[in-house]
């Protein structure tokens, strides 16, 4: 008793520190691609903190299976290493399979927070992501506009660069916006301006102080040169829009359950596959653990990270022939996580009651053979 609850503190110890390292890199990566997407105007600065946030939950699955695996094996490779596990098979007969139970002790909780994530966090956080950014690309151009970079609308026909703007959002000072459409270009500079909304509630930039340049698309056209003192330009705002989501991955459990098509289905398989995936590893890093006490550890962690890989891509693997309907999804979903459960009681095989995997006499034979030719 007092050995499992060592080990489970041990376990947990572990898990906390691969989960934060993890947790940490993949932070990061995140923000980063986060940032340059609202560097370059795709989603709003102001949501940056929210969208990561969203962004990490979609990640957390993988994250979690990961980190039990490592945290298994990096235990219990540091038990082969200190000669505990010979301790422990010379006390009572005691053999590998005793280490299950106090293993799954410690992975079924985090096993039922993966699934809980994948089926109903992770749909749910991919949705608030694409709410998010369905409502900036709804608001109009100057609300999109932060000063000192240049930001395309309406598809790349028109781009703006405000050096300043005021506190209150209505003042704007040294304009430039460059509009294309099929007559020509045009091109307009203000020293200052200002956003106000007429009786009928449409918005208007007011430039003041500026000069137009207006072109077409003849060859030999020349420039046509305008100062102003005021130029109205309308913003052409988007009307709201009930957000409504159309991909399968953004759909609560209960909706995908109603959907009979082979997009959904794969979606399913997904989701599924993760807390069975975090079973499999979790009891798959017993006998993969195994190691010489003399050799090093890092080669148990990277064939760790290998076989993670591997599962990673058989998921996606499954996911892509449920949707292009080469396999059904119950056979896809059995079929790979049944494959490394009998992996796994192979491995545990070999490892309890095999001492090679083919017999000693056929292992010598070709010695014996080639030997007597001599």
């Amino acid at each position: 008793m007092i050995f499992r609850r060592l080990l489970v503190n041990e376990l947990a110890s572990s898990a906390g520190g691969v989960f934060t390292v993890l947790f940490s890199i993949v932070l990061t990566v995140g923000l980063v691609t986060i940032l340059g997407q609202a560097a370059g105007g795709s989603v709003d600065s102001r949501s940056v903190f929210e969208l990561m946030v969203y962004s990490s939950l979609t990640n957390l699955p993988a994250l979690l299976a990961l980190s039990i695996f490592i945290a298994i094996l990096m235990v219990m490779i540091r038990s082969w290493q200190d000669s505990e596990m010979v301790v422990w098979f010379s006390s009572g007969g005691l053999s590998l399979l005793r280490w299950i139970s106090p293993v799954l002790r410690f992975a079924l909780p985090m096993i039922v927070l993966v699934g809980v994530i994948s089926l109903v966090i992770t749909p749910w956080a991919k949705a608030q992501i694409e709410r998010t950014s369905q409502q900036f690309e709804q608001r109009d151009d100057v609300n999109r506009i932060s000063p000192g970079r240049f930001i395309e609308t309406e598809g790349g026909a028109r781009v703006f660069f405000i050096e300043e703007v005021s506190e209150d959002g209505t003042r704007i000072k040294n304009v430039f916006m460059s509009q294309r459409s099929g007559r020509g270009e045009t091109i307009v500079k203000a020293d200052s301006g200002e956003i106000r909304v007429n009786e009928n509630g449409i918005r208007y930039v007011v430039l003041k102080n500026g000069r137009r340049y207006d072109t077409s698309q003849k060859a030999d056209a020349a420039w046509r040169v305008v100062d102003f003192d005021t130029y109205e330009l309308r913003l052409e705002s988007k009307a709201d829009q009930a957000y409504a989501s159309r991909d399968v991955e953004e759909l609560p459990l209960d909706r995908l359950l109603q959907l009979n098509t082979p997009v959904a289905k794969a979606e399913l398989v997904w989701r599924l596959c993760w807390p069975l995936a975090a079973l499999n590893l979790a009891l798959l890093a017993i006998p993969l653990s195994y190691t010489n006490p003399r050799a090093g550890k890092s080669l148990s962690l990277l064939l760790a990270v290998l076989i993670f890989i591997l599962y990673l891509n058989g998921i996606s693997m499954a996911e892509t022939w449920v949707k292009t309907e080469r396999v059904p999804w119950i056979v896809a979903l059995v079929g790979l996580n049944g494959a490394v459960f009998v992996l796994t009681a192979l491995l545990f095989v070999r490892r309890v009651w095999m001492q090679r995997w083919l017999p000693l006499a056929l292992i010598e034979l070709p010695y014996k053979i080639f030997g007597g030719r001599k």
